[in-house]
């Protein structure tokens, strides 16, 4: 579990020109928790997609077990997300 008791089996992620949009889901694919942030793709320099969407994830992700991340969106069209 992580600090606010929400371990993600895996996070859905939204991730628009404007918004960035995001679910943690559980191994069900039920929606345990949501959240977002205005750092929508076409505001960000490549280096900052991964601090960005760790901002927004990063209360979900349980230590050193890995979380897969489905990410849709204009994330891809402006480059790599890490």
């Amino acid at each position: 579990m992580t600090a606010d008791g929400i371990a993600a089996g895996w996070i859905a992620a939204d991730w628009g020109s404007s918004n960035l949009r995001a679910w943690a889901m559980d191994g069900a694919g039920r929606v345990v928790a949501e959240a977002g942030s205005a750092r929508g793709a076409a505001t960000l320099a490549a280096e900052a997609f991964e601090p960005a969407l760790l901002e927004v994830v990063g209360p979900w992700l349980a230590g050193a077990a890995r979380t897969d991340v489905i990410v849709c969106g204009m994330a891809g069209g402006q480059g790599t997300v890490a």
